[in-house]
């Protein structure tokens, strides 16, 4: 009996921490919603993209936030697409940081850079991702050129989510977000 009640305590945990990372990406975002939407879409709240690292709960957390801001962007396109593309990618920059990490672990001069590393590796899916974004933004009818604008949301993505590293990279190392 106890140890189902800790368990349920236990989810219960992950799920409310899981909403408030939805929602601290959702109040981020709106809060430099003027930068946050159009073609520079910088979002400095991308840098809890970085969470997902530390534990998988924080790629449904994002993906949830994503769906949820992405409403006030173009609509449900934009749920659906931004939203997806978070999913995927996340999971994917999770996966290769991971596969990175371990590989970069068993180099003994690399080693005490490999969250560092994690953290570049999913910096770089990310801002490479941005084709989805501009595909979308094209697709909805802009009169821009592709690879400008794609060029310029991977920029400021990569920017965001470097500042965003930032501010994470030392509230990781004060709290746990692995459990």
């Amino acid at each position: 009996m106890n140890k189902s009640r800790c368990c349920e305590n236990r989810e219960a945990y992950g799920l409310a921490l899981s909403g408030v990372i939805a929602a601290l990406y959702i109040v981020l975002t709106l809060a430099f919603a003027p930068l946050s939407f159009g073609p520079l879409q910088f979002r400095l709240s991308e840098g809890l993209n970085f969470l997902a690292l530390y534990n998988k709960r924080y790629v449904y957390a994002m993906t949830v936030g994503v769906f949820i801001v992405n409403y006030f962007a173009f609509g449900m396109w934009d749920m659906i697409v931004g939203s997806l593309g978070t999913y995927v990618f996340l999971s994917l920059g999770r996966y290769l940081a991971k596969k990175v990490a371990e590989a970069v672990e068993k180099m003994p001069r690399l080693a005490k850079w490999s969250l560092g590393i994690q953290y570049a590796v999913l910096l770089v899916i990310f801002s490479l991702s941005m084709f989805t974004i501009a595909g979308l933004i094209i697709f909805l009818g802009a009169e821009e050129a592709f690879w400008p604008l794609y060029w310029t949301l991977a920029a400021s993505e990569a920017v965001a989510m470097g500042l965003g590293g930032l501010l994470v990279y030392p509230i990781a190392r004060r709290f746990d977000f692995s459990k």
